[in-house]
């Protein structure tokens, strides 16, 4: 059962061990233990018989944190959380985080009550400039391919996608839909974060679009992983590591939509000073600025594209002529004249000119495929980073919450003024001879009433205010990321210029070699007589 379930490691994930569980009540009930038998049984499995179960103490697991990120930054409440018995194994809410694919429980969105806001207390400064050095390493490589068969009937079929993380070592099924689905969660859940750009979808779509949508594909999760707080989010490590369909999976548990700055608030006056004074300069900059570059992307991209074509083309063309120039040696090796022997030298000399025309297509072929490809591909990973801060400042600007907080400000100012006038008012109605008692029981309880509104105003203030405070630094944590991620420019024409020089040489050799070669080729009029 496990050399079926895990296969590259010596450890399981949660969702491994459940389909491990799975396949042992499946043997208990002597039915076939494979992963097709387990999906059809999967409403009415059996509870598995494990002796000693009994003895071991679930209680005491320590659960950490999937979602630290950044030691300075507070974050969200869990937003998986897993519902019904223990006893199923698809359903269980005894959850270990020490696996890759384990999430630590979360409350329940049914629930009407929400605990209090945890408090950020002393975030380090240094501690923080010291992490922002760690986001580029050890990133995880995801690569996508086409499953090999499409799923459904008829019309209605679909596209599956072999989904492969190369530090977690693992591989998993998933639908467009289920890569559209995360990407809305994330962008409920991180609002004030650079969130990938996701490629459209389109009905009746063609080959063609089909390979643009891959490759969009795996521009967006790389990218995703990359991200030093979205790699860390539960739902992104589940998408990754669960082995079962996602459809399946969202059945069994519940997801939150809160936005990360719903259930923990900073109560620190160190994490402002961390945030630049320029921010709101810079952030200005940028939204002037990334509209241009956006646009000479897609132009430098465009050209480009038509660069690989060309080179294809080229690569193509060369092919033709060493196809022509190969069959024209068959035609041509002997001739009219049984004595000639420059007739049979030329067409030896046809086949190595031949020789070496494929080798020239092969080259340009790679060159095209692989190094202009892979140009065009780092082209557009940065078109859509910055297409993606584009967003992020727009999403920032339609923004209600400080306009929210400037209202409540005006409400208090208001309350105030009316709770003076009410306790006036009382406190003339007391010194009156004609006042009675139910005058002076009213003026109480609406004292009363404002002095709550007032109270609880200002609590709903004082949490807005640590949200703004929150939110100004993730833009400046954003801003940040956005800005480092320059350094892959550098590396992107590093790589390409490099294998420029390697093809260049390589074509250079295949030249030389060729050269030789037609120097030998007969050329004394004399030699065909």
């Amino acid at each position: 059962i496990l050399n079926i379930v895990v296969t590259t490691r010596s450890t399981a994930t949660k969702g491994e061990c459940s389909v491990a569980l799975g396949l042992a009540a499946l043997a208990q009930r002597n039915t076939d233990i494979t992963i097709n038998n387990l999906i059809t049984h999967r409403e009415d499995l059996p509870i598995p018989l494990l002796p000693g179960l009994d003895l071991i103490d679930f209680g005491s697991t320590n659960e950490t944190d999937l979602y630290s990120a950044s030691s300075s930054l507070p974050r969200v409440n869990h937003p998986v959380n897993v519902g019904s018995s223990v006893a199923d194994p698809w359903r269980s809410s005894v959850i270990s985080t020490k696996g890759n694919g384990g999430y630590p429980p979360a409350p329940s969105l049914a629930s009407p009550s929400h605990p209090a806001p945890e408090l950020l207390r002393n975030p380090d400064p240094e501690a923080t400039r010291k992490e922002t050095y760690q986001w580029f390493l050890n990133l995880d490589t995801i690569a996508i391919s086409f499953a090999p068969e499409k799923e459904g009937i008829l019309f209605f079929k679909h596209t599956n996608y072999i989904v492969e993380s190369k530090n977690r070592q693992t591989t998993v099924i998933r639908r467009y839909s289920d890569f559209w689905w995360m990407h809305e969660v994330l962008a409920k859940r991180f609002p004030f974060r650079i969130l990938p750009k996701l490629p459209p979808k389109r009905l009746g779509a063609d080959e063609a679009f089909l390979e643009r949508r891959l490759r969009g594909l795996i521009r967006f999760m790389n990218a995703l992983v990359r991200h030093p707080v979205l790699r860390k989010d539960p739902l992104v490590v589940s998408f990754l590591t669960e082995p079962v369909e996602l459809a399946i999976w969202r059945k069994n548990v519940v997801i939150s939509t809160e936005d990360e700055f719903t259930t923990r608030l900073s109560n620190s006056e160190l994490l402002p000073r961390q945030i630049s004074q320029s921010l709101e300069k810079e952030i200005e900059s940028i939204k002037k600025r990334v509209p241009t570059s956006i646009e000479y992307y897609r132009s430098m991209v465009h050209v480009l594209d038509r660069v690989q074509k060309r080179t294809e083309a080229s690569a193509a063309d060369f092919a033709r002529y060493s196809l022509a120039l190969n069959a024209l040696a068959d035609c041509d090796k002997k001739c009219h004249i049984d004595e000639c022997y420059s007739c049979g030298q030329l067409s030896d000399g046809y086949r190595k000119i031949s020789s070496h025309f494929t080798q020239t297509s092969q080259l340009l072929d790679e060159q095209a495929r692989v190094s202009q490809r892979e140009m065009i591909e780092g082209l557009k990973r940065h078109r859509d980073l910055l297409v993606s801060v584009q967003e992020l400042m727009q999403r920032r600007d339609l923004s209600r919450e400080g306009s929210i907080a400037e209202m409540m400000k005006k409400r208090i100012v208001s309350n105030e003024a009316k709770l003076k006038a009410l306790k006036t008012s009382a406190e003339t109605a007391a010194n009156a001879a004609t006042a009675d008692s139910s005058s002076a029981g009213l003026y109480d309880a609406q004292i009363e009433k404002v002095t709550n509104n007032i109270t609880s105003d200002r609590a709903e203030l004082k949490i807005l205010d640590q949200r703004a405070i929150l939110q100004q630094h993730t833009m400046w944590m954003e801003i940040t990321y956005y800005h480092k991620c320059h350094t892959q420019i550098a590396g992107m024409y590093q790589a390409f210029v490099h294998d420029q020089m390697k093809t260049s040489q390589s074509q250079h050799d295949n030249w030389k070699a060729l050269s030789s070669v037609v120097h030998e080729l007969p050329m004394e009029v004399n030699g065909f007589n």
